[in-house]
């Protein structure tokens, strides 16, 4: 890791020094433009709001429903765009977002799996069932709602193992570590979040089958990486 930093290091100097040397675009991939994970609170005009729904793709009906149900159960009294006709002055939501493939926040990438994997590893909290847990995040969505964009995400979070198969496993009984067992395979279920409800990253570690006496293939998560500042 010390070796890598070091390469890196070197790196980013010498781009730094050569800009001038046509290095200015190896410079902005090494170094991207930051997207924000919360969006600046200027309102948008309706033209513009029009402007960005247009180009943004459609939600599938799954993403569409999960993300109404997430809004109306959090308190904003969203409706279906299809659930005509609309009462006055009602907040619909519409069926257009734009699909990121990360965030930043600080100093931190938050990204989808398929972006990058170690990115997209958090530990965050799930306002539904107020608890916290660990998963994957799938897909970002940034969209205008009430002439503001917001950004949504939705994780999948880790399977558990059986109680008898995770307490095979040391980890249950050192919860200082802040590391648990999980299943290798993913979970079926699907959990949308703000960007406020990501607590920190982890690091995951792959497991073949028969570690600690488990048949199937695991992954130990970590989320020490919070150091209890969120």
């Amino acid at each position: 890791m010390l070796r890598q930093m070091s390469r890196r290091a070197r790196l980013d100097a010498f781009l730094h020094d050569r800009l001038d040397d046509g290095l200015t675009e190896l410079s902005d991939i090494l170094h991207p433009p930051e997207v924000p994970a919360d969006h600046p609170s200027t309102p948008l005009k309706p033209t513009e709001v029009a402007g960005i729904l247009a180009k943004a793709p459609q939600l599938e009906d799954v993403e569409y429903n999960a993300l109404l149900q997430y809004l109306q159960l959090t308190g904003r009294p969203y409706q279906a765009f299809y659930n005509l006709p609309h009462p006055r002055d009602a907040n619909i939501l519409p069926p257009h977002a734009q699909q990121l493939l990360q965030i930043h926040r600080g100093e931190c990438t938050f990204s989808c799996e398929k972006s990058h994997k170690g990115n997209s590893a958090i530990f965050f909290y799930n306002p539904l069932t107020q608890t916290h847990d660990t998963g994957f995040i799938q897909t970002i969505w940034s969209l205008p709602l009430e002439g503001l964009m917001q950004t949504f995400l939705v994780v999948r979070p880790h399977q558990s193992l059986s109680g008898h198969e995770e307490g095979m496993a040391p980890f249950s009984h050192y919860p200082g570590f802040k590391t648990r067992i999980v299943d290798l395979a993913p979970s079926g279920a699907l959990v949308i979040i703000e960007t406020s409800h990501i607590v920190t990253h982890l690091t995951t570690f792959q497991r073949p089958a028969r570690t600690y006496g488990i048949s199937r293939e695991s992954l130990v998560v970590c989320w020490a990486l919070n150091r209890g500042r969120r």
